[in-house]
């Protein structure tokens, strides 16, 4: 079994993973959320991208072990999409969500102002950062042009950091949001498919340096 260290060693430096969720049975999400997990605890710097509900994000994770508010505001910035697009502010250090009128085009420039304002005032080392995003397939949900939005985002993201990407890791789902799916592959670097065979929950990675390898997702009791 591929430990979650050997497989953040394939992702190259400012590169991207993309955990691709073929059969939704075999939670690639929380192979994700594990992932996050592993980097929290070892004090790495953490952007986390929610585009879910930040009560699902604080339940999943709890069920694998992490308390949220042990690390938000240290080594954990949660910006809130889902939030930001619903108007539900949060009054949680480490918390971030835009205020105000919302459409596609607003949002993006407005995001771009408050990533780089942040990345500026906490004096973030770029190459020392990871950005994690949950679940970017959330998009088709909150966004009248799912497809126009997250381009701008990657966009955004190569603008404000100026060729010095973090590492970066994608989970989406192309049963809820199919719309990404080309780009997902166009922008990552590895890509993890998660599936279900012979009752076991497994990656297999259809790009990148181990291609065609297949593991087992979790330690089966």
């Amino acid at each position: 079994m591929l430990t979650i260290e050997d497989i953040l060693n394939l992702i190259p430096e400012n590169g991207i993973m993309a955990v691709v969720q073929r059969d939704l049975e075999a939670n690639g999400d929380r192979y994700t959320l594990l992932i996050l997990k592993y980097l929290l605890e070892k004090g790495e710097l953490v952007f986390l991208f929610l585009y879910e509900p930040y009560t699902v994000l604080t339940r999943n994770l709890s069920n694998i072990g992490l308390n949220v508010e042990d690390f938000l505001d240290k080594n954990l910035i949660i910006f809130d999409v889902f939030g930001s697009v619903n108007k539900i502010e949060k009054n949680v250090k480490g918390v971030y969500t835009l205020s105000g009128y919302m459409d596609d085009v607003i949002f993006i420039s407005k995001m771009k102002e408050w990533a780089g304002g942040v990345i500026r005032r906490q004096k973030i080392k770029v190459d020392k950062l990871w950005m994690v995003t949950y679940l970017s397939s959330g998009v088709c949900r909150l966004f009248h042009n799912p497809l126009y939005t997250y381009k701008m985002i990657w966009l955004m993201r190569e603008d404000i950091l100026e060729g010095k990407s973090p590492r970066t890791i994608i989970t989406y789902s192309p049963v809820e949001c199919p719309l990404l799916e080309d780009i997902v592959y166009f922008v990552s670097d590895v890509v993890i498919e998660t599936k279900i065979i012979k009752g076991k929950k497994v990656g297999i990675i259809s790009k990148g340096p181990e291609e065609n390898v297949i593991f087992e997702l979790f330690e089966e009791r």
